[in-house]
C-alpha cells in the first residue's frame, strides 16, 4: 500500500504543469486562423491558400501587419500550414525569395533604398533587400505536415526607416523530397503603420499587376521554360483525378497526355 506522500506534488510542480497546458492550449489556438498561409500539394504541386470561415481558397497574395504581436516592426504572420500526410516525412520544405523587396506607391512598386526584411527561424536568417537572398528549409514534421511562422523584421540598412510604408516580397514554396514541384510564386504585402485599408488596396493592386493566373504554356507545370519529362510525370502521377486537368473535363487523361506532348519543347 502506497502512503498518501507518495502521491503529493508540489505546488511548483501544479504550476508547471498549469504553464504548460497554457501554452499548449494557446499554441493550439493560433495554429489556425484567418489569414495564414494554407499549404496543400495538387498534382504532385505545392499550392497556396487562403484560410477563411467558409473553408480554404486558392490564393496567391497575403497581407500581414508588422506590430500586430506587440513589437514594432515584426511579426510573425502570416503562418505557414499543411496538413498531416501532405509532405513526405524526412523531407524539408522551405521558400525562395524570388525578387528584390519593393515598396508600394499607391499606384505601382519600386525597389527599396535602405529597407530590408529579415526572415529568420531559430538560427535560419534571410535578409531581403534591393536584390532578393537565398531562402531556407526546415524539417517537415513526422506526421507529414508543416506548420511554421517565421519571424519577419523590418529594418533599415544604412539609414533610417521612412515613417510608414507597405512592402512586397515574392516568394516560392519547395520540396527537398525530388519529386513534389515548387509552388507559383506567391506574394505577402506587409503593412508598416498603415491603415487596414492601405493595405486591403496595395494587396489588391498586386492581384491586379503582378499574379499571371493563366501561364502562357498551361502544360509546363515546373515552369522550367519549356514542356519535357517532368511536365509528362505529373500528368501520369495525377491520372484519373483533377489534378492536371487541361482541357477542363475533370479528370486528366488521354487528352491532357496530347496537350502536354503537342506543347513539347520550349514554351513560346
Amino acid at each position: 500500500m502506497h502512503s498518501a506522500s507518495a502521491f503529493y506534488v508540489t505546488p511548483a510542480a501544479l504550476s508547471r504543469a498549469f504553464m504548460i497546458t497554457s501554452l499548449t492550449i494557446a499554441a493550439n489556438a493560433r495554429a489556425h486562423h484567418i489569414g495564414d498561409v494554407a499549404v496543400s500539394t495538387s498534382g504532385g504541386i505545392i499550392a497556396t491558400n487562403a484560410f477563411t470561415e467558409s473553408g480554404n481558397i486558392a490564393e496567391r497574395v497575403f497581407g500581414a501587419t508588422f506590430g500586430d504581436t506587440g513589437v514594432a516592426r515584426f511579426t510573425s504572420n502570416p503562418g505557414f500550414d499543411a496538413i498531416p500526410g501532405t509532405f513526405n516525412t524526412g523531407s524539408r520544405v522551405g521558400f525562395t525569395p524570388l525578387a528584390g523587396l519593393r515598396r508600394f506607391t499607391g499606384t505601382s512598386v519600386e525597389p527599396v533604398s535602405t529597407e530590408r526584411l529579415q526572415i529568420k527561424f531559430l538560427t535560419l536568417m534571410s535578409v531581403i533587400g534591393i536584390d532578393p537572398a537565398p531562402g531556407f528549409d526546415l524539417a517537415v514534421q513526422s506526421n507529414g505536415g508543416w506548420h511554421r511562422h517565421f519571424n519577419f523584421t523590418l529594418f533599415a540598412e544604412g539609414g533610417k526607416l521612412p515613417s510608414s510604408g507597405l512592402y512586397v516580397a515574392e516568394f516560392e514554396l519547395y520540396a527537398n523530397d525530388g519529386v513534389t514541384l515548387p509552388s507559383l510564386p506567391f506574394w505577402v504585402v506587409y503593412n508598416d503603420a498603415r491603415s487596414a485599408a492601405e493595405l486591403a488596396e496595395a494587396v489588391a493592386w498586386v492581384k491586379a499587376n503582378l499574379v499571371d493566373d493563366a501561364p502562357a504554356c498551361p502544360a509546363d507545370f515546373d515552369r522550367d521554360g519549356e514542356v519535357g519529362a517532368p511536365d509528362l510525370s505529373v500528368i501520369l502521377g495525377a491520372w484519373g483525378t483533377a489534378d492536371a486537368d487541361l482541357d477542363g473535363d475533370g479528370l486528366t487523361g488521354a487528352a491532357d497526355l496530347s496537350a502536354v506532348l503537342a506543347s513539347w519543347g520550349a514554351c513560346p
